[in-house]
């Protein structure tokens, strides 16, 4: 069973759509635009004061995937019994705990607001969504570093498949983490059993850990097998668009899958998008993903964390003059 991708939001620093993704030879614009996201244009002028940044990208992110006005009123109950909502990320927390643990060690606990403490936990940013949304399936937060994206959409897909729901918002949201290396932003993708004819679907994808070796390279036998079976996805093909997401840790394994597909004689037209080095933690997967959603055919996304976390997701591109997406 493929599923469609009926909508996509991206919310990023030089982001606004998918037309922003390619990667030109002009100025970073996420490095020059630091003032990049306005909450009221996104979110409207009330209620979202003491979300966390990250809960207010991912809000942003879902209304442009669904549609949805600034501020509008969440969906009646039957409307959404059968919608779930999945959100992979790895800092979108960390700012905030670590201006809570320098207000206890500076004032104590009294310095403490009680309307931000609920942002403590990491899976608030999804919850806040599912409120919003009035989702009754599922609510889920996945948190690996740079995969949990595509993690995420591994999970709805498996959901939809299994009628746990009928329709998934598959996320991925993260706030700036200085220590990390890494820039906020959102996506967000909905996934509908129900394919209107030319929108692009997924296809399949898979899921492993790859550890690293104790000279500090990867397992090479753990490596083989992962480039073969993510090779194996793309079976039956003759070309296969591919974008790959990690550091330049991860470089050996963007190799491996290369090598892969060259010995099962499937041509991997190779491309990159804006965060393909992961410099939006688990959003730059989903950004990846989103690129190569607009053209037609077989596409691949691999994303690899430096921890040996992997995961690839296939698809097949919209066909030309199909559905418009954000």
């Amino acid at each position: 069973m493929n599923l469609s991708v009926t909508g996509v939001g991206l919310v990023a620093p030089g982001v606004r759509g998918a037309r922003d993704l390619v990667l030109t030879d002009a100025p970073d614009p996420a490095e020059a635009d630091r003032d990049w996201f306005d909450p009221v244009l996104h979110l409207g002028p009330r209620g979202w004061k003491y979300m966390t940044p990250a809960t207010r990208y991912l809000l942003a992110a879902a209304n442009a995937a669904t549609g949805r006005s600034p501020g509008e009123k969440p969906p009646h109950a039957h409307d959404a019994t059968r919608l779930g909502v999945c959100a992979g990320t790895h800092h979108s927390i960390g700012a905030m705990h670590a201006r809570l643990d320098r207000t206890i060690r500076e004032q104590g606990p009294a310095g403490l607001s009680p309307a931000e403490l609920p942002g403590f936990s990491v899976n608030m940013p999804a919850s806040q969504l599912a409120i919003s949304m009035a989702c009754r399936a599922f609510s889920v937060t996945l948190t690996n570093p740079v995969v949990g994206g595509l993690d995420a959409v591994l999970f709805a897909m498996s959901a939809l498949r299994r009628g746990r729901a009928d329709r998934v918002l598959a996320t991925a949201t993260e706030d700036a983490c200085a220590a990390a290396g890494t820039l906020g932003g959102a996506a967000a993708l909905m996934l509908d059993i129900d394919a209107d004819q030319g929108s692009p679907q997924l296809t399949g994808g898979l899921s492993r850990f790859v550890p690293r070796a104790a000279h500090g390279g990867w397992e090479p036998a753990a490596l083989t097998t992962a480039a073969d079976r993510i090779a194996a996805l793309g079976a039956g093909e003759h070309t296969v668009r591919y974008a790959f997401c990690g550091s330049a840790v991860a470089a050996p394994v963007d190799e491996s899958v290369q090598k892969a597909f060259a010995a099962a004689g499937i041509a991997l037209r190779t491309t990159a998008f804006t965060g393909g080095d992961a410099r939006f933690g688990t959003v730059s997967a989903l950004l990846q993903l989103a690129g190569l959603l607009e053209e037609p055919g077989p596409g691949l996304v691999v994303a690899v964390s430096d921890d040996g976390h992997l995961a690839a997701v296939t698809l097949l591109g919209a066909a030309r003059g199909g559905p418009a997406r954000a």
